[in-house]
């Protein structure tokens, strides 16, 4: 086999929702640039249009009950299962694909099982984490505990169940049982070093603290905001640029006026590539305070950019991140820590001019380029389906 035809579900892409659309979006344009014949169904949002395509690339968005950019509540999704199921009914019955590659077990698995069973089309699954029982204990019990058997039989059906980092994989393996370890698989996820790399010139001189990413429990911001509130009576003239949106948004705003920050955090929102970008070049140092991940796209393309990372050992940091190099461990839940790395940061690196070592830098870039990760998504993909 030379060419895939495969069709990718994901509710999320871009611009909606964080890091799973960004992933699904590398993992389409890398797989068309390699001559594969890709279809995205995704959810439609305003301003974007409902059917293009580029080169071997078609991205098909459903209009369904999504509100907002960057969350989407369980009736929300349940209208793009029900949407994408009533549209793939009569598309699949003139477009053919060899697999189907659907993000999350539910919603995607759910819609890739039924098509499994009406067309014979077989699946993969991707994996971000909180979809499998018991990633994320704290905040998914119920919806786990709800969904379990269900999202069982959706993963045991498949042929392949990607995850990205060996937290991931430890998790679903448990969850499967040792007979079916062999379906799950690591694969990492990549950034892109012709985009996202340092630029030392336009470093601010300023002491500017970057956190990026939604403003939801998992990612904890208000931890962050704390130290942030810590850090200031030590360090008052620090800048704070907060890049992203979510329900703790009004609550985060309440505790920068209360504390006397409105001249310390800025709220950015969501920005453009191209805005993300200049801000992990200008900025001093990034904290990523998250309970638990997949694993981080932020995470990777703070790195890429020469960002020192202060952050939690979740995920894949650990293969990331080495103390005192190129950033620091913090504990979870700890305003405290946070602030003491962030204290020790400004005066034994930001006050000394350090810059991570330009070798560092391309020991990660060749570990987790996208180019190299999509060789290994169509090297697996391609092997399942001659084996179908």
């Amino acid at each position: 086999m030379t060419q895939m035809r495969l069709l990718i579900l994901n509710y999320e892409y871009p611009p909606l929702g964080g890091g799973a659309g960004v992933i699904t979006k590398n993992i389409a344009e890398g797989l068309a640039k390699k001559a594969h014949k890709i279809t995205v169904v995704s959810t439609w949002y305003k301003g974007e249009d409902e059917d293009q395509t580029e080169n071997n690339l078609r991205i098909i968005r459903l209009k369904c009950k999504r509100k907002e950019i960057y969350m989407s509540n369980p009736c929300e999704m349940l209208s793009w299962v029900f949407a994408t199921k009533k549209y793939l009914k009569k598309h699949l019955i003139t477009n053919k694909y060899d697999i189907c590659f659907a993000n999350f077990a539910l919603p995607g698995g759910e819609v890739a099982y039924s098509m499994k069973l009406l067309y014979g089309l077989p699946y993969v699954i991707m994996s971000h984490g909180h979809d499998i029982p018991w990633f994320m204990p704290e905040q998914m019990m119920w919806y786990h505990a709800l969904t379990y058997q269900w999202i069982r039989k959706i993963c045991l059906q498949s042929e392949r169940n990607y995850v990205q980092s060996n937290d991931m994989k430890d998790n679903f393996d448990a969850f499967l049982g040792k007979s079916f370890n062999y379906k799950n698989k690591i694969v990492y996820n990549g950034w892109n070093s012709s985009i996202f790399k340092p630029d030392y010139s336009k470093l601010s001189k300023e002491f500017i603290v970057l956190f990026p990413g939604r403003l939801v429990k998992q990612k904890d911001p208000m931890s962050f905001l704390k130290s942030v509130n810590i850090v200031h009576s030590h360090i008052p003239d620090i800048k704070v640029h907060i890049l992203g949106d979510g329900k703790l948004r009004g609550k985060m705003e309440r505790f920068v006026e209360n504390n006397n920050l409105t001249e310390t955090v800025v709220f950015r929102s969501w920005i453009s590539k191209e805005e993300m970008l200049h801000e992990y070049q200008t900025a001093s140092v990034t904290v990523l305070p998250s309970l638990n991940e997949g694993m981080s796209i932020a995470t990777l393309e703070a790195l890429s950019c020469g960002q020192y990372l202060i952050a939690t050992k979740v995920s894949n940091n650990e293969n990331l991140i080495e103390s005192g190099v190129n950033g620091d461990f913090i504990e979870k839940k700890n305003p405290k820590d946070i602030a003491e790395k962030l204290l020790d940061f400004y005066h034994s690196k930001f006050l000394k001019n350090y810059r991570i070592n330009d070798e560092n830098l391309k020991k990660y870039h060749v570990l987790y380029e996208w180019d190299n990760i999509i060789e290994k998504y169509e090297e697996d993909l391609m092997n399942i389906i001659e084996k179908i």
